[in-house]
């Protein structure tokens, strides 16, 4: 048996007999800038058992593309092979971001496919959604017309391959995509006005810029007044959105050329390239907080035991400790056995200590792409730590009052407001601009996870101080 043979019967056993014949058979035909190797072979006839055990033997022969320009993942999912795709990409997952024939990976042809009957069309959307849910960055990928996955389902108009994109956009905060631009200037936005889709118009509005202009200074709302799609509902709130929105002004090499403003400088000034290093200070930071929070409700030397209206009482954790008492004021039970200076010095050390490291914690986490309900914790722990301080401590309620109140207003103002601010200034900026893929920062996803991994530790550790 040969092993065309072989593949054609779909026998992992017959092609493991052939191998023992000749150990490069795989090999032959493999070579070449452009060879049409056994793999290929297996996929577009859809002998998904032959095709796996082929690509587990020779991985490199899953990336390489035909005379055609195909790769084995392109050929199974033109030929219908769902079976096929799907297994070769629990091998890698990376396979979906192949480039072939004019750019195009497997996400693009998935998304502007359109099935022949409805059950086709419900395996190729399903498989749309598992490309995405198993290769995230795919989505960034450009064909050579510059055109993303989006700006292919919505020019060959599959709108429900759309839904299924802008809805997964949405749950991974990446809607700024919808901003590109492909070789003509043109937005998601512009392709539906001019394709006259307002179901996708529809879904878009408020969510991309509308008066973003491609390379023919023409707008999305310029294209739908052109190319009036006869839905006088989608006409008005089109009319609506285009009076309140920002007009873009700056074009992103004059946004680069202006100076930094305050915030950036802020930003700048607190962000630590070295992701190694941000880790591990945000982890320290979170022991230290961790640790002094704890310290706030356990002070050292720990609390009297009764009530007294004589500190020289018959109680014997105060005669054990009266030297350090003043005579004649009265305690009360889990009062704190010191008091005075000493209880003065390692409140405010305690404290100093507590919010270093919850400033600590801010600078480094601070990002604009972080969600603002992020900072609001911190400033709440904050004040928390200063009435755990007043409550442990009433005897001394008025020493530490207006110390503590100080730093937990500069803590709400600082961990809190600046952010919110800094969003605010971000946000009105970037609306000016008018770039090609419409992004002035890079989405981080590790780092906003590094925070919130962050935050965790420190909650972990705080609710075990208690027990």
């Amino acid at each position: 048996m040969s092993l065309q043979e072989a593949i054609a019967a779909d026998s992992v056993n017959e092609l493991y007999s052939l191998i023992e014949q000749d150990e490069n058979i795989l090999d032959h035909g493999s070579q070449g800038p452009f060879p049409n190797t056994p793999l290929h072979v297996a996929a577009e006839q859809g002998k998904t058992k032959v095709a796996m055990e082929i690509a587990t033997l020779k991985p490199p022969l899953a990336r390489k593309l035909n005379r055609g320009g195909y790769s084995p993942m392109h050929l199974a999912s033109q030929k219908k092979h769902y079976r096929t795709v799907r297994a070769l990409m629990t091998l890698d997952p990376e396979l979906v971001r192949v480039r072939g024939r004019g750019g195009i990976t497997p996400l693009h042809f998935v998304a502007g496919e359109r099935g022949d009957n409805g059950w086709d069309n419900v395996e190729l959307l399903e498989l749309l959604a598992e490309f995405l849910s198993a290769c995230k960055s795919s989505i960034e990928d450009l064909t050579n017309q510059c055109e993303t996955a989006v700006h292919v389902a919505v020019r060959t108009g599959n709108s429900e391959a759309f839904k299924v994109l802008f809805g997964w956009l949405k749950r991974v905060h990446l809607t700024r995509i919808l901003d590109w631009k492909d070789q003509n200037g043109d937005t998601v936005l512009h392709i539906a006005a001019a394709e006259k889709q307002p179901e996708i118009i529809k879904l878009l509005i408020g969510y991309t810029a509308v008066k973003a202009k491609n390379f023919r200074g023409k707008t999305a709302l310029d294209i739908f007044q052109e190319n009036p799609s006869g839905d006088q509902d989608l006409a008005n709130r089109s009319c609506r959105l285009g009076r309140r929105a920002i007009t873009p002004t700056l074009s992103l090499s004059q946004f680069f050329s202006k100076e930094l403003t305050s915030f950036e400088k802020c930003a700048n000034f607190f962000r630590i390239p070295d992701e190694s290093a941000r880790n591990i200070i945000l982890i320290v930071s979170s022991l230290i907080a961790a640790a002094t929070y704890q310290a706030a409700l356990t002070p050292s030397g720990g609390y009297l035991q009764d009530s007294s209206s004589n500190s020289m009482a018959n109680s014997t954790v105060v005669t054990a400790n009266s030297s350090r008492m003043a005579t004649g004021r009265t305690h009360g039970a889990r009062d704190s056995i010191q008091r005075g200076s000493r209880l003065y010095g390692y409140t405010m050390l305690n404290s100093l200590a507590f919010f270093a490291s919850i400033a600590t914690i801010w600078a480094t986490t601070f990002t604009v792409e972080a969600n603002p309900l992020f900072h609001i914790p911190i400033p709440l722990l904050c004040l928390a730590y200063s009435i755990s301080l007043t409550v442990q401590n009433p005897q001394d309620r008025e020493v530490v009052r207006i110390y503590l109140a100080v730093l937990a207003v500069f803590c709400l103002i600082a961990v809190f407001c600046v952010p919110v601010l800094w969003r605010v200034a971000y946000t009105r900026v970037r609306r000016q601009i008018d770039a090609t893929r419409g992004c002035v920062a890079t989405f981080d996803d590790r780092k906003i996870q590094h925070t919130w991994q962050a935050l965790l530790i420190f909650i972990i550790l705080v609710t075990l101080a208690y027990f």
